[in-house]
């Protein structure tokens, strides 16, 4: 009987033997899957972080490139108009252009009754601009202020295609009637797509943008920041202003306050400048006067000036056969009712 006994014990013994090898392997299948399980959880949150982030970034540049294409606040026009009451010029409120869409023309209808336009393309780091503005912006202020014309004031940035030592047309005294002015609609627009990850800036498009800040936040000490930014452009070196050189020269003009300041150095409206540019060289927005090719060009009532740049008596001779012509226009027999424009003197 005992030995009956032990060969049962002995054939349990074994089978629990098997039963533990079979339960160990069972745990040791469980631990793997497990270990799988964790581990493909672990990849997929992986995957799902850097999806996540790269989404972002995607986003985050999206936001910047329509930041960007959106343009400044009260320059609907890609220019800033400025109209006078006899005592002070006031910036005409604008809305933004949108991202993706197209300048507006300002209002032609002044001319009916006398009011020219005077519609100035300028580059703040361009000396014939600077030339110009120190012969004529006496009179161009003058005459806006005094309510006989308006102003408005695109700042361009045409550096890389300059000729600065292109020798300005002779003037010819003469100037005929405005022509109709186009449809907005049949103004071409280059496609621009600005580059957030472009950081090279000449200085041009930062004046320019400069401008544009003031615009936006500080619209009514625009005319007297355009004036400071000529008068600033003779004594730097080819690097112009810097940042902190252009939010003193700004603030100085009363252009003051951190949404101005944080605009500049940011660079915040550069690609619409580089857009204003592009769109301009293409052709003078909404009038007959051609594209732009060199700065300064000054549109009187749809006419553009080729006189000298330096010669204040062509110039206000100009003006005044433009003035003249509208006037005579306005009358329908021939003869002219008109009040001639203020005459200036050069500005010292």
């Amino acid at each position: 009987m005992s030995h009956q006994r032990s060969a049962r014990q002995k054939a349990a013994a074994k089978e629990r033997r098997a039963e533990n090898r079979t339960l160990a392997q069972a745990e040791r299948r469980r631990r793997l899957r497990n270990a799988k399980l964790r581990k493909g959880a672990l990849w997929a949150g992986v995957v799902v972080v850097v999806v996540a982030i790269i989404g972002g970034a995607a986003f985050g540049i999206r936001a910047h490139i329509l930041a960007g294409e959106v343009g400044p606040t009260n320059m609907g026009s890609d220019g800033l108009l400025l109209t006078g009451d006899g005592k002070t010029l006031t910036p005409t409120l604008t809305a933004p252009i949108a991202a993706g869409g197209l300048p507006t023309p300002s209002s032609t209808s002044s001319r009916s009754s006398g009011v020219i336009d005077f519609v100035a393309y300028v580059d703040y780091g361009d000396p014939r601009s600077a030339a110009f503005w120190r012969t004529a912006g006496t009179l161009l202020a003058q005459a806006s202020t005094s309510g006989y014309a308006t102003l408005e004031i695109h700042p361009v940035a045409l550096s890389g295609d300059r000729t600065d030592d292109t020798a300005a047309p002779t003037a010819s005294g003469t100037a005929s009637a405005p022509a109709a002015t186009p449809s907005p609609s049949a103004t071409p627009t280059p496609t621009v797509t600005p580059n957030p990850l472009v950081t090279s800036v000449d200085y041009s498009e930062r004046a320019a943008n400069a401008f544009a800040c003031v615009a936006s936040y500080a619209p009514s000490s625009a005319a007297a920041v355009n004036e400071a930014l000529f008068a600033a452009q003779p004594g730097f070196g080819s690097a112009g202003l810097s940042d902190a050189e252009l939010v003193s020269l700004v603030t100085k003009a009363g252009a003051a306050g951190s949404k101005v300041s944080s605009c500049i150095t940011s660079h915040s409206y550069v690609d619409w400048v580089r857009q204003a540019t592009s769109r301009a060289a293409l052709t003078t927005p909404f009038d007959s006067a051609g594209s732009l090719r060199q700065t300064p060009m000054i549109v009187v009532a749809g006419q553009p000036y080729t006189g000298s740049l330096d010669d204040l008596q062509a110039f206000s001779t100009f003006v005044s056969n433009v003035y003249t012509s509208l006037s005579t226009a306005g009358t329908g027999d021939g003869s002219s009712t008109a009040t001639p424009v203020p005459s200036a003197t050069a500005t010292p």
